[in-house]
């Protein structure tokens, strides 16, 4: 009988021989539980918690970065431990332990958010809800809120139920390239310690150089940055140079380690407290947290009961940190749904208030500890049975396969609320550069039905009329001449028969060419938009935001049959003011790409030098009427500087929720979708009033008349619903506006062609 040092040299064997002499040469990382890390998650969730609730900590939102930074350093040491003891990473192993230990929590809270969604959310939005469900199973749901410039930070729109899985794409995501990168090094290596470990700190500090320096350029340029990878990274590897020099740490001084364990607590405790939304962020201020972050860390073995652990081993946090991935998971589609049921951004409150978020997160502590006691530690403590039991690889296989059908069980509930939607074409099919629906389909529609020329009596009831009634008027006409009653536009009972389908009218925005040159949050360039007849001897120019852009479907008719060259330069919420710096609320820092993007405004229009210039612009509440005004003042300076004739297009009244999302929820009830119509003058077109107070010569042109005809706004008007969202006229509504537009426009063009000084009463409507 042969002994073990007999037994033949077989392939498998000199395998196993080379990983036992490279484990005795790779530094052990100490893999022992740490009171203080579990400590440090409960800070994090409950930080991130009560920020969502909308208690006043103003960089709450900071704890997803300390959550980078222990996941970094743990994946980390976790990886080194199994190069260690074994000479290699085996990624199936790795993965199959993420995949256990993370993948079914999230279905659980991804089927309870998809339940929320269809008992609380309105129709009008599952379809979002359903497409952030499918990115948010496949753990890419960061890029598409970076592709869609969501604005994490902006609590004054309805956010998805399901923003928040964004941080869990990037760990995912990091979690699948780290590992190979590592093993690489490892396989390059070949038991060399000090080529490992020389090799493995130049990735380490290379990636952290690189990712913070593109956090800090990203961050200045593009409010994306919020949720991409790239500048995230440098996070996950602050926690890796941890890890990579976990043997030196222990032989710290006790003092002086915790002395640094304490002053890294204060970091971000700081943190917590000195940044703010208005924080451009992550950037450089993320090394606040993460620092601070990773000297708690580094300070543990050596401190002892003298560092931060004192505090941070409190029960009360031990049990909060145990259930930290749960409450993440579950506590911010609770928050979500509270938002949309206070209307927060829908005409409701400005931002969710706290005893409503307090109790929304209150009650997402229940799932999350049913999903902790009933999926999260009964698998994770399954999967030690198994490892027990049977074979390595079979475990690894099972494992793995538990985690696709995680993965494939979020993506069909995501597919299943998105089929559950209504139904709408595509956005490119649904976009028409004039919509040859109003023509085609039902002649006369939108506006085309008010009549024209008839004072805005208070509202009354029409004889043998099926719902409230509002009296129309639409500018200058003869109705009345002819001795008839003022007309009325009726609000119908019943959504019926839409010269645009209803699921098709958030969709239904103007076409603006060429492709891109509608400016996006991120973007600084100035892009020209082309309509109208471009060989015009006349240019017309509309400058602004989205709500001068929307204009651009009607000017594009009436340029291309009176002979003008019709232009837009638009930005997406930035208004046309010179000098102003934007507030938005939830932006990280102030806007600075429109700041940029207006001073480059001043160079294109010089380019173009359109000869009558229309201004307009939506609400910037948090700006404030004065400071708005002045800088449209400003620019009015500018344009008749250069000999530009300027007017502005009064913002029409603002919807206090979406005017869409309503009638699909009340299809057999349209009035509930009506409002005041002084409610929504006063809450658009922010500093619009004082600037037409300021400058009585400018000529104002007013379509709130046939927007609203009354004191009460019908959501259709004419077989055409009014707005596609809360505060922006659907494409064919603008459309049947043509004439309305032309009437009001054309003053101040034969004005200028006719090289005349502009008079206050030009093209001047009350709208009151």
């Amino acid at each position: 009988m042969s002994t073990d040092l007999e037994a033949p040299l077989t392939r498998r064997r000199a395998r196993a021989l080379h990983a036992a002499r490279h484990a005795l040469r790779v530094p052990p990382v100490p893999r022992d539980f740490r009171s203080d890390i579990e400590g440090l998650r409960a800070l994090a969730v409950l930080a991130v918690m009560l920020w969502h609730a909308g208690v006043p900590l103003p960089g709450g939102f900071v704890g997803v970065d300390v959550f980078f930074v222990v996941s970094g350093f743990l994946m980390t040491s976790l990886l080194l431990e199994e190069g260690r003891a074994r000479g290699r990473i085996d990624l199936g192993r790795f993965y199959a332990r993420r995949a256990r230990r993370l993948l079914p929590a999230a279905l659980a809270a991804l089927a309870g958010t998809a339940l929320l969604t269809v008992l609380f959310l309105p129709r009008g939005r599952w379809g979002e809800v359903g497409g952030d469900l499918l990115a948010s199973a496949t753990y890419v749901v960061n890029w598409r809120m970076a592709w869609r410039s969501v604005d994490y930070l902006d609590l004054e729109r309805a956010p998805s139920p399901l923003q928040h899985y964004w941080s869990l794409s990037v760990e995912e995501q990091f979690y699948l390239v780290w590992p190979v990168v590592l093993l690489l090094v490892l396989v390059y290596a070949a038991g060399r310690a000090r080529v490992f470990s020389t090799l493995t700190w130049v990735l380490t500090l290379g990636l952290l150089t690189g990712s913070l320096l593109v956090s800090w350029r990203w961050t200045l340029e593009e409010p994306a940055a919020y949720f991409v990878t790239p500048t995230r990274v440098h996070e996950l590897m602050l926690g890796a140079v941890v890890a990579l020099g976990a043997r030196a740490w222990p032989r710290l001084p006790r003092a002086v380690a915790a002395a640094l364990g304490w002053l890294g607590l204060g970091l971000v405790g700081v943190a917590f407290v000195v940044i703010t939304a208005q924080t451009p962020f992550p950037g450089l201020w993320a090394l606040l947290p993460t620092v601070g972050v990773a000297l708690v860390l580094v300070a543990g073995p050596a401190a002892g009961g003298l560092g931060p652990v004192a505090l941070l081993r409190a029960r009360p946090l031990q049990w909060v940190g145990r259930l930290s991935y749960s409450l993440y998971l579950w506590h911010w589609p609770f928050v979500a749904v509270a938002a949309e049921m206070v209307h927060v951004g829908r005409g409701g409150p400005d931002t969710l208030p706290v005893h409503w978020g307090l109790l929304a997160v209150g009650l997402s502590v229940l799932p999350a500890w049913w999903s902790f006691a009933l999926v999260e530690d009964p698998v994770r403590r399954h999967g030690r049975v198994l490892a027990a039991r049977l074979p390595p690889g079979v475990v690894v296989r099972r494992t793995l396969r538990l985690g696709v059908n995680c993965t494939l069980a979020g993506a069909a509930l995501g597919l299943a609320l998105l089929l559950a939607a209504p139904q709408s074409e595509t956005e490119q099919a649904a976009r028409w550069r004039t919509p040859d629906v109003v023509e085609q389909l039902r002649s006369p529609v939108g506006a085309d039905t008010l009549a024209v020329g008839v004072d805005d009596p208070a509202p009354a009831e029409a004889g043998g009329g099926t719902g409230p009634v509002v009296a129309a008027s639409a500018g200058s006409g003869a109705s009345d001449v002819l001795g008839e009653p003022p007309p009325v536009v009726q609000i119908p009972e019943r959504v019926g028969d839409l010269a645009v389908p209803l699921q098709q009218v958030p969709d239904d925005v103007p076409v603006l060419e060429p492709e891109e040159c509608f400016v996006a949050l991120g973007g600084t360039r100035v892009g020209v938009c082309e309509g109208g007849d471009p060989e015009g001897e006349v240019t017309v120019a509309l400058i602004g935001d989205s709500h001068a852009g929307m204009w651009m479907t009607a000017m594009d008719a009436i340029g291309r049959d009176r002979g003008w060259r019709v232009l837009a330069m638009t930005k997406s919420s930035c208004p046309p003011a010179r000098g102003l710096v934007v507030e938005r609320s939830g932006q990280a820092g102030d806007y600075r790409q429109c700041t940029r993007w207006q001073q480059r405004l001043d160079e294109a229009l010089v380019r173009e030098s359109p000869d009558v210039v229309l201004l307009s612009s939506a609400s910037y509440g948090t700006t404030g009427d004065e400071k708005v005004a002045a800088g449209l003042g400003a620019r009015i300076d500018m344009l008749l500087e250069e000999g530009m004739r300027p007017a502005l297009v009064r913002d029409v009244p603002r919807a206090p929720f979406d005017v869409p999302a309503c009638l699909l929820e009340n299809e057999d009830d349209v009035p509930r979708c009506a409002f005041d119509r002084e409610q929504g003058l006063a809450t658009s077109g922010t500093g619009h009033d004082l600037l037409a107070e300021q400058r009585p010569g400018l000529p104002v042109l007013d379509l709130t008349d046939a927007v609203c005809p009354g004191r009460t706004c019908s959501p259709i008007v004419g077989e055409v619903v009014v707005w596609r969202d809360s505060n922006h006229l659907s494409a064919t509504y603008v459309r049947s506006l043509r004439d309305v537009v032309e009437e009001q426009v054309s003053p101040v063009v034969l004005a200028d062609r006719l090289g005349e000084a502009v008079r206050s009463g030009v093209a001047v409507g009350t709208g009151r």
